[in-house]
């Protein structure tokens, strides 16, 4: 197996962290029957895996579970991390240099504010999306959420949600993507990862060979703010592992809502 480097994505991070890759990894590996779909046909008008996907016709949806929801904070605040997290992920997703802008905003700059940095992130995606590969996030459906812990300059919280969350593969893409099953069932979890292969009928009649990995799961993410403000920016489950993990938050802070999300979840169960 093949592993290709890629360092520090800020995107790579939250979508494989929160997935996060840190390693973009090509190769052979083995696949169940049970964790493959492949060799069919679907006819679709336009496809968030091919160029020229209309995104105004976004199938991200960011939603707050009503049913399952645990909250320990206000139901407007709630919707605006809901509302700021759309953007975050939207803006992530489409890998456009015009929308780089709105999603540094939300993320938190207030303690790490390398925007040169940031910006090489940027150009490293673009060269793998022109290489054929990308990271997207297609639902998010809010279930939990903290109360706030104040710090110095900042408040932070954090959100427990089930993810779908996909990695795309173009038809000009070289690599084997069966290769990245064991770095997605090391986040996600074994059997919550599937591989996809199908024909894809556009609307002029030409078809596109798509390939993709889905991940459906639970995970956490960290929502930060400064004190004077309702701007809500977002962190991995993770974050701490990057290189400016230890700017972001107190460790204190971060254990103890990890903590409080593992106890209530024990009651529940």
């Amino acid at each position: 197996m093949i592993f290709h480097k890629i360092s520090n994505s800020i995107f790579f991070l939250f979508a494989f962290v929160f997935t996060t890759l840190a390693l973009f990894c090509t190769g052979c590996a083995d696949i169940s029957e049970e964790e493959i779909v492949e060799n069919h046909t679907i006819n679709t008008e336009s496809s968030p895996s091919v160029p020229g996907f209309d995104w105004s016709n976004d199938p991200l949806k960011v939603g707050i579970n009503d049913n399952l929801l645990n909250s320990k904070m206000g139901r407007d605040t709630l919707d605006g991390i809901a509302e700021d997290m759309y953007q975050y992920l939207h803006t992530m997703n489409t890998i456009d240099s015009s929308d780089w802008i709105i999603h540094l905003s939300h993320f938190p700059m207030h303690r790490y504010s390398d925007t040169s940095k940031l910006n090489k992130q940027f150009a490293g995606l673009s060269h793998w999306k022109e290489k054929g590969f990308a990271n997207r996030v297609g639902n998010i459906d809010i279930q939990y959420a903290s109360d706030w812990i104040l710090e110095e300059d900042q408040m932070v919280a954090l959100i427990g949600h089930d993810i779908d969350f996909y990695q795309d593969f173009l038809p000009n893409f070289e690599g084997n993507p069966e290769g990245m099953k064991f770095m997605l069932e090391d986040k996600y979890g074994r059997g919550n990862c599937t591989y996809n292969s199908y024909t894809d009928i556009m609307g002029n009649g030409d078809s596109l060979l798509i390939r993709n990995w889905h991940a459906h799961a639970y995970t956490n993410t960290y929502v930060l703010c400064n004190l004077d403000s309702l701007h809500f920016t977002f962190l991995p489950i993770g974050f701490q592992k990057a290189d400016f993990g230890a700017q972001m938050m107190d460790s204190e802070t971060m254990l103890t809502l990890l903590r409080d999300h593992r106890e209530l979840f024990k009651e529940e169960n």
